[in-house]
């Protein structure tokens, strides 16, 4: 499953209206719960874990893709179609 599918899943968004900007501020949806349940689904569909620090730091897309890369995961960037 592609990052912005994972993010729109547990947002319960249109996968169409996730970018790398789409972030707490400009999501209603991302709520506190909605934050820690995207974590957890993230560390499962990846295999990976978060430490603290870094579920504080993440408050974007973006911020997810570059945790995620910085641990050696392969996250395929996304493209003009919100993909990726």
């Amino acid at each position: 499953m592609h990052l912005t599918d994972l993010v729109a899943t547990v947002l319960q968004v249109d996968p169409a209206t996730v970018t790398d900007h789409t972030d707490r501020a400009n999501q209603g949806a991302w709520t506190s719960m909605r934050h820690l349940q995207l974590v957890v689904a993230i560390e499962e569909a990846y295999g990976t874990s978060f430490t603290r620090r870094e579920i504080r730091s993440l408050a974007s897309v973006a911020d997810i893709r570059r945790v995620l890369e910085d641990k050696g995961v392969s996250v395929a960037a996304t493209t003009g179609d919100a993909r990726g």
